[in-house]
């Protein structure tokens, strides 16, 4: 059975049980909703991807699993039992190139070519996960090795696929990448000393992306638990926190342009890293309500394309990248908020 023909006959998984709705505030129960909905379309898009193009993409795939398991980590929300299934797929490197590519891969070569598939991957799926590949979590391994081979001298990773062509400066591309990377070699059993990624990431003394705050700060707060651990005083995250928060719109969301009006995409990431890392309740609930009022009803959110060739026009891949983020950081801040409760 074909994934989109499987997708179909369990789609409906994503609308039952498990939604507890009682008791939440109203712009809550309308999270809720926007999670479910976003989901729906967000399985549909990868669906198409897959069936398409068979192949791993680092815009689509990774952000497909990462969006359905940050909903699943909610424990409030059914997911579609196609996840595990895309995980295995998506983990094997076989799978990064078109089908017709696949035969007598190099697959030392592909995973260079796709140093930002392989990071998204790490951080998408948890550790737990031991059914996400044939070999158990073997991948992660073989990943995080590769990752380590392919750091440059200077300490960056290149940014690799499309990105490129986003419309930022390519240092800040490539700087946001190195940031993804560290912060997932860090979460990682493997040996891996963050401060030359962190000196390149810091050379960016005028960033232009809610993206790159976004990442620097949750590699700050990375650090610190580090530091915890190992009974040393932490560095301080409130500069890129305080960055973040400057930018936070009058709406409620940030342009993944820091200037430009808010979208889905730069408000996930913003959204994603306070909620992870603690920011005031006034601050996250504005951003919430924004993503909330902001999706349409078929549960996509339009996105301008990153890339200087949209010209500021919504493309469907940002589309896809913005509506999966947007769950990613609806399901982030509903599952801390959570947590929270509990602890008090």
């Amino acid at each position: 059975m074909t994934f989109r023909s499987r997708a179909a006959a369990t789609s409906a998984l994503i609308w039952i049980g498990g939604v507890a709705l009682a008791g939440q505030p109203a712009w809550s129960q309308d999270a809720t909703r926007s999670i479910q909905r976003g989901l729906q379309y967000v399985q549909q898009a990868g669906e198409r991807w897959i069936e398409k193009r068979g192949c791993v993409s680092c815009h689509q795939i990774p952000t497909l699993i990462w969006s359905h398991e940050a909903a699943r980590r909610t424990e409030s929300i059914a997911v579609t039992d196609l996840l595990d299934d895309w995980e295995r797929w998506s983990t094997d490197v076989v799978n990064f190139v078109k089908p017709e590519q696949k035969t007598d891969l190099d697959q030392s070569a592909t995973m260079a070519a796709n140093i930002d598939t392989m990071t998204q991957l790490l951080l998408a799926i948890p550790r737990t996960n031991a059914s996400s590949a044939p070999g158990g979590t073997a991948w992660r391994l073989r990943f995080a090795k590769k990752l380590l081979e392919e750091q440059s001298a200077d300490g960056s990773w290149r940014a690799c696929g499309q990105l490129p062509a986003q419309r930022r400066p390519t240092k800040e591309t490539t700087a946001t990448t190195t940031a993804w990377t560290a912060l997932a070699l860090m979460r990682e059993p493997v040996e891996f000393d963050p401060s030359a990624a962190v000196q390149f990431v810091d050379s960016i003394d005028r960033p232009e992306s809610s993206e790159f705050l976004a990442t620097r700060l949750l590699l700050a707060h990375e650090m610190n638990r580090r530091l915890s651990k190992q009974s040393l005083p932490p560095s301080s995250s409130q500069r890129w926190r305080s960055a973040l928060l400057d930018h936070q719109n009058d709406d409620g969301g940030w342009g993944w342009k820091l200037a430009d009006t808010s979208d889905a995409l730069g408000t996930g990431y913003a959204l994603h890293a306070l909620a992870m890392t603690g920011a005031d309740s006034n601050v996250l609930d504005r951003a919430v309500k924004y993503l909330v009022a902001t999706q349409e009803p078929s549960g996509r959110w339009k996105v301008p394309g990153t890339k200087a060739s949209a010209k500021g026009k919504a493309t469907p891949t940002a589309n896809d990248w913005g509506s999966a983020w947007a769950v990613i950081a609806l399901s982030t801040n509903a599952k801390q908020s959570t947590s929270v409760k509990h602890d008090q």
